[in-house]
């Protein structure tokens, strides 16, 4: 026997082999009788672009702050930016994923809502300056439920103060655009 056939069987063997073993365990669902159960979710994504907010029965919260959040004027001759935070800009993504972590990690669903099993979209403006501190949220669509709108406008303002601006951006202020989604499943 030639020596290159001695290694090149056992490797076209092997190779053969690998194949059919990932062949047959990709048939095989495992999880078939696995059952997952969610009881709810939030989602923080891109928003859609913002449609005129229904007519509502219920008075929807003001979206002005709180005594103790005021609105911090800017600077004159500073730069500000508005961004979703869904966005794929190489520039902000690390900064806004690292906002989206800090806020994950605080949420949970406002027991009101869940209470009333109320499920809507919330999209609110976070306002962020340089040092990092919180200048302002803002509901820009509502959801329609007080409990949903003020429990997320209150886990961001739990999340601040947030990471300084990196000084690449050369803002004194980043607005950041954020749609979160309640939905309850059985």
């Amino acid at each position: 026997m030639d020596s290159k056939s001695i290694f090149i069987w056992p490797v076209i063997i092997s190779i053969v082999g690998h194949v059919a073993l990932i062949t047959a365990s990709s048939m095989i669902d495992l999880r078939e009788n696995a059952k997952t159960v969610q009881l709810f979710t939030v989602q923080i994504a891109q928003s859609e672009p913002v449609a005129p907010p229904k007519k509502e029965e219920k008075p929807a919260p003001e979206a002005t702050p709180k005594p103790d959040q005021e609105v911090k004027p800017i600077p004159q001759g500073t730069r500000e930016e508005t961004v979703h935070i869904g966005s794929s800009d190489v520039k902000y993504a690390a900064y806004l994923a690292g906002l989206k972590r800090r806020i994950m990690n605080l949420w949970q669903y406002p027991a009101g809502a869940f209470e009333n099993k109320e499920e809507g979209e919330v999209v609110i403006k976070i306002s962020i300056d340089a040092d990092g501190t919180l200048a302002e949220t803002m509901v820009l669509t509502t959801s329609g439920s007080v409990h949903l709108d003020s429990g997320t406008l209150g886990v961001v303002q739990a999340a601040a103060p947030f990471q300084p601006l990196p000084e690449q951006y050369d803002l004194s202020r980043l607005h950041i655009i954020a749609s979160f989604h309640y939905r309850l499943h059985d």
